[in-house]
């Protein structure tokens, strides 16, 4: 809820695949410009740009499917060209490629909005949302020896490719 207003936002999450490192962003339209914001937000908040970007098969990255193959959308494409990373796609029913996807947005869902659903703006929501992911990137995971995300961030920063401008506003649908 915003500004006493019930009003359905969209939660864009971020998860990198080795340290877990999240980072989720929220707007209020499911539009092209926002999937392309949210990019360009999560680069520039970790310093750089991942090789390869995994996508679950939402319609804001998947134009069509063409027998087992997915086309990607315009706004896909620009991204990949302009920040230079390759991207794929989870494949249909398959919930081993899908879940760190799918889990990492109901974990953040939950350790967010379980306990506070109320906002007077959208910043004030998304300061808070960012207030959160800090405060679990810094929890230690047992599973990578007690570092945290954030130290594994760190690590994972060697080999992501190097930073642009933002991306054009020519290039925003």
């Amino acid at each position: 809820m915003i500004n006493g207003k019930q009003r359905t936002l969209q939660l864009a999450v971020f998860t990198s695949a080795y340290g877990n490192y999240r980072m989720a962003y929220l707007f209020t339209k499911k539009k092209t410009e926002c999937f392309q914001e949210a990019h360009a937000l999560f680069f520039d908040h970790i310093g750089g740009v991942y090789q390869t970007m995994v996508y679950d098969n939402m319609k804001v990255a998947v134009k069509k499917f063409v027998g087992h193959q997915k086309e990607p959308t315009e706004a896909l494409l620009k991204l990949s060209l302009y920040y230079m990373f390759k991207f794929r796609f989870c494949n249909v029913q398959s919930g081993n490629e899908k879940g760190h996807v799918e889990r990492s947005v109901e974990y953040i869902r939950r350790k967010a909005f379980a306990f506070r659903d109320r906002f007077e703006t959208i910043e004030e929501a998304n300061q808070y949302l960012l207030d959160l992911c800090m405060k679990l990137n810094r929890k230690p995971l047992k599973q990578q020896s007690n570092k945290t995300p954030e130290q594994l961030l760190k690590i994972e920063k060697d080999h992501l490719l190097p930073i642009l401008p933002n991306f054009p506003k020519q290039w925003i649908f």
